[in-house]
């Protein structure tokens, strides 16, 4: 099964707190992110991290990474400098790369850790999963979730999907979830 997360932030402190995350601290994050994970995923699932593993060039993924099951692919984020730079971290994926096609369950699926406006197949029923933006609703997100785009795009930020991998179906459905949330917020 192919299952979708983004924007880990293994490490960072600093994220627990500028995403209001449920934690008490990094490592706190750390294990009960490892502890959702390895409940769901299985080890012959698929599991596409859509960028951002840490955060920081002092924090190595490997620790982390290596105790997460499933077949990891990495699309490298802003913040994955650190794998990018060393063979040891991406030996754990199953491959690494900056943008990727892929077809999961009939479906056509543009990954990348950026929101982007306008990918291959977006008129044609294809499917674009991102990460970056974490749960902000700036800008990015308004442009992202308008129109016709917003019924094909979706954010894959761990923050939006219960802080676990997640299938393409749940992925759809918590990013509708949040987008009902911060609809009713804004008519409040």
């Amino acid at each position: 099964m192919d299952l979708f997360t983004a924007d880990l932030h293994f490490g960072h402190e600093n994220a627990v707190r500028f995403d209001r995350r449920p934690f008490i601290d990094a490592a706190d994050m750390f294990e009960r992110m490892r502890e959702l994970w390895n409940a769901r995923v299985k080890d012959d699932d698929d599991v596409w991290i859509l960028g951002d593993v840490t955060c920081g060039k002092d924090i190595r993924a490997e620790g982390y990474i290596s105790q997460l099951r499933g077949r990891k692919h990495l699309i490298y984020g802003n913040h994955d400098r650190n794998i990018i730079s060393s063979a040891q971290a991406q030996a754990l994926f199953a491959e690494c790369c900056h943008l990727r096609y892929l077809q999961s369950e009939g479906r056509v699926l543009f990954l990348s850790h950026y929101p982007i406006a306008d990918w291959y197949g977006m008129y044609h029923g294809s499917y674009h999963i991102y990460g970056h933006i974490h749960a902000d609703t700036n800008d990015v997100y308004r442009f992202m979730t308008a129109g016709e785009r917003g019924q094909h795009a979706f954010n894959a930020g761990c923050m939006i999907n219960g802080y676990a991998p997640v299938s393409f179906e749940e992925l759809v459905e918590n990013n509708m979830r949040f987008r009902e949330q911060q609809a009713s917020r804004k008519e409040e």
